[in-house]
Formats: structure tokens, C-alpha cells, sequence
């Protein structure tokens, strides 16, 4: 900090006011009118939080003693309230911390409604690690991918109208989150997907990031049904996907069959075109029949794992064959060349 001086006296004071709410409130206020600078204030807040909680029991199972519950209530109102104006005086980590506690103890609504837009406005300067609140439970997901979901869904209804631009960090936040969240065994699909689908599909003008998510997450998760795959894909636009991802997806098995299916087609469909301009006489393969005939009920068809692996054999077949193509006419066109020269 740039004043010692002031430091020293701030924590200082501190020690003496541990246990005391009341106290500590009427400190941040005095400290506030006498000028001291809004980072200072907020490490204050944060240094005196971490001390008093820690000897205080937490975890849902300690919050059933009417006493314990009103004096964390009263203390996370009081703390919500005397926080700093100022964007970049208090973390994002320390606020979602707080958050969390105002909703375990059920604060006031208000409170908390003002919490949470607080912290959705500093997501663009946000990193992953600032994202991460642990669960205190041994059954639930390592970490509470609620709160972030709840944040992030602020962001977009009250923040994101205000500041477009800041969409594009804050989709590489969710994203990187997403990527990290996905290698715990106890993330449920619902959790996955609800934070996947955070951010509405526009915010991503490509999909890549996403779909290495969902990726390790069905990676991690290997006895998801069939539905539950499907779910946890919905946030994926395969359109926006670029065409390495498109060809990687294409041989993942991991994916829903519905999804296989399309991108093995979306692939069938590019080299097709590219077959036939090249002057190929190309004929329809038996998987794109199939699809031909499906058509007439599209929502109650959907290719099997069998037919799935055949069409894959048929993409390789139709490289092969578009390489050579390509081969042929690049030899067909030096020979054009040298006769005319």
C-alpha cells in the first residue's frame, strides 16, 4: 500500500476487533471519513472477514443454532452494506465468498440483489481463479457452480446492455471456467449445463472453447445417458465451430448420436461440393440416403451408433477420394501449363 503508516494503524486496529461486529463497522466508517483509500478499506473488510469466520462453524450442517444463524446474517448484512463504491477496491473471490454466505443465512433480498450486480460488474477483469468458491460439502461438486451461474446470469441481464464490448472477456472467463469445472466427477449435468448456457449463444462467435469443455466434462463423465449428453450440448452451435474442431467432433464418440450425426453430414455436404467442383461424378452414399429417407419424420429418426460408424468410414472414403482429386487436377492443370508455354 502506498501510505506504511496508515497500513500499520488499519490492521493494527483490526486485531483489537475481532469479535466485535458493531465495532468493526464503526472502524471501516471512521477510517472511510478520514480519507483512507478504497483498496485499503477493502482489504480491511477482507482481512477482519476471514479472521472472524474462522472461528465461526460453517457448512449448512452448523447453521441450524438460532444463534449462530442471526449473528451470521447480521454480520454479512452489516459487511454487504460497508463495502467500498469503488469497482477495484474489494476481489471478486472475497464478494462471491460473501455472496455465498448471504445465501446460506438467507440476508435480505435487496442485499443481496446489490451483492450480486456488484460482483457482475467486475467479471470483465475477472480471472477463472477469482471464480472459485468451494462447496462444504464432501457429496457436492468441489466447487459452487450455482453462484458463478447465478453471477453470470446478472452479468447478462443487467451489465452486458450497458457494456457489449465486455462480453468477449467475459466469454473466455465462463469458457475457461467451464474447462476447469469439468474434470470433477461430482459436477452433474444440470450444474454443466446451466453455466454453459449462461451466456446467450451470441456471445461466442466461435464455438471451439465450448466444445473442449464438453468435451473432457462427457470425458469425465462417462455413464451420462444418452439424454444427459444431449443436454449438456444444447449450449453448442456446431456452425460456429471451426473446421479442425468440426473434423475433431466428427470422430467423437463421446457426443450424443443426434450431434454425430449431424456434424458427420455437415461433413459429407462440404466434401461433396468440393468433389463435385472439382469435376468428380459423384454419387449420394448410403448414409445420405438413409438421411434422404429419414427426412419425412426428422424428429422421430436418429442414426444408430452402427450407422453412425459407418458414415464416419464413408467421410474417410470421400477424403481419400477428394485428395486424389486434388492430386489429379493440380497434375492435369502443370501439364495445361507447359503446353501453352
Amino acid at each position: 500500500f502506498p501510505n506504511n503508516k496508515e497500513t500499520s494503524y488499519c490492521f493494527f486496529s483490526l486485531e483489537k476487533l475481532i469479535l466485535r461486529i458493531d465495532h468493526f463497522i464503526a472502524f471501516i466508517e471512521s477510517i472511510k471519513r478520514k480519507g483512507v483509500k478504497p483498496v485499503l478499506v477493502g482489504s480491511c473488510i477482507t482481512y477482519w472477514t476471514e479472521k472472524w469466520l474462522s472461528q465461526i462453524p460453517c457448512g449448512k450442517e452448523h447453521l441450524s443454532e438460532l444463534k449462530t444463524h442471526n449473528v451470521l446474517r447480521l454480520t454479512a448484512e452489516c459487511l454487504i452494506r460497508v463495502l467500498p463504491d469503488e469497482g477495484s477496491s474489494i476481489s471478486c473471490n472475497f464478494m462471491l465468498h460473501l455472496l455465498k454466505l448471504g445465501m446460506m443465512v438467507r440476508v435480505n433480498l435487496e442485499l443481496l440483489n446489490k451483492l450480486e450486480k456488484r460482483i457482475a460488474s467486475t467479471l470483465e477483469k475477472c480471472s477463472v481463479l477469482d471464480l472459485l468458491v468451494k462447496n462444504y460439502s464432501n457429496n457436492d461438486s468441489v466447487y459452487d457452480v450455482g453462484i458463478v451461474t447465478t453471477v453470470v446470469e446478472t452479468y447478462v441481464s443487467s451489465v452486458l446492455k450497458n457494456s457489449p464490448s465486455g462480453i468477449v472477456g467475459v466469454r473466455r472467463l465462463v469458457d475457461g471456467y467451464l474447462t476447469l469445472v469439468a474434470r470433477d466427477p461430482n459436477l452433474s449435468a444440470k450444474e454443466f449445463q446451466s453455466i454453459a448456457n449462461a451466456l446467450p449463444k451470441s456471445a461466442r462467435y466461435c464455438h471451439d472453447s465450448l466444445y473442449t469443455a464438453i468435451d473432457l466434462y462427457l470425458k469425465v463423465h462417462p455413464r451420462l445417458t444418452e439424454e444427459e449428453r444431449t443436454k449438456v450440448c444444447t449450449a453448442m452451435d456446431y456452425n460456429k465451430l471451426s473446421q479442425e474442431a468440426r473434423q475433431h467432433a466428427a470422430q467423437n464418440d463421446r457426443l450424443p448420436v443426434d450431434i454425430s450425426t449431424r456434424l458427420i453430414l455437415m461433413e459429407q455436404v462440404n466434401m461433396t461440393r468440393s468433389m463435385t467442383a472439382t469435376g468428380s461424378n459423384y454419387k449420394r452414399t448410403k448414409a445420405q440416403t438413409v438421411m434422404r429417407i429419414g427426412k419425412g419424420s426428422e424428429k422421430g429418426w436418429m442414426a444408430s451408433r452402427e450407422e453412425v460408424r459407418m458414415m464416419r468410414k464413408e467421410v474417410e472414403n470421400m477424403k481419400m477420394q477428394l485428395n486424389e482429386l486434388q492430386i489429379c487436377k493440380m497434375q492435369v492443370q502443370a501439364r495445361v501449363k507447359r503446353c501453352t508455354h
